[in-house]
């Protein structure tokens, strides 16, 4: 069973400019490691209740497309929800295997935006309490490019058993998914709530930011 919307997560291009960034919002890290195969430093980042994983790729590569780019979702049958997925038409984009950092077992699909999405069956817990330092007092939701909202609708409330809180926003856990039109980025932006509205910003990537009145 799917039970909880884990992470967003992508490739950064400079780690600490993105560490730095997410720290002046008071994101704190909860996790670090290396992956001496492919020599990725991966890192978990906490604001409020989200996690954000950064990957960063200690060697260049100038074809490397960087940002925010995937939902992650912990599962207790990796294979089942995955082969169900399958079974029901999603795309195929990496097969159930060991995770790159040893800790259990994940595969990546895609919705039907191409938003890709990963399933994670680990028995590490990274999240820690709320937190409750810093400007950012809540998550409020991590939207996803939805040119077909209705197919993205029934992906993420039917089939992977997200509470629908509005036509176009779903929660599992702590977090939430926010579906939007397009234009816009396979992750369109993370929306935090503050005591003080402040306009949009980007993250050292690009990705936006978005900050709304608590």
């Amino acid at each position: 069973m799917i039970y909880e919307l884990n992470h967003v997560g992508g490739r950064v291009q400079d780690l600490e400019a993105s560490l730095s960034f997410y720290g002046g919002l008071g994101a704190e890290v909860v996790d670090r490691l290396f992956m001496p195969g492919p020599r990725v430093n991966r890192v978990h980042i906490q604001l409020a209740t989200g996690l954000v994983e950064l990957l960063h790729h200690e060697e260049p590569d100038p074809q490397a497309t960087y940002g925010l780019n995937h939902i992650g979702f912990m599962t207790d049958d990796l294979d089942g929800d995955y082969a169900r997925l399958m079974d029901l038409g999603y795309a195929e984009l990496s097969s159930p295997r060991v995770a790159g950092s040893g800790q259990g077992r994940l595969a990546f699909l895609s919705d039907p935006n191409g938003v890709r999405v990963e399933l994670l069956q680990r028995s590490e817990e990274f999240r820690v309490a709320p937190i409750t330092t810093g400007p950012v007092l809540g998550f409020t939701h991590v939207a996803v490019a939805a040119p077909d909202a209705a197919a993205a609708a029934e992906f993420y409330g039917t089939h992977l058993g997200m509470e629908p809180i509005a036509d176009d926003t779903f929660r599992l856990g702590a977090d939430t998914v926010k579906l939007v039109p397009p234009p816009a980025p396979t992750i369109a932006h993370l929306a935090f709530t503050t005591a003080s509205p402040g306009a949009p910003t980007q993250d050292p990537d690009g990705t936006p930011v978005t900050f709304l009145p608590a």
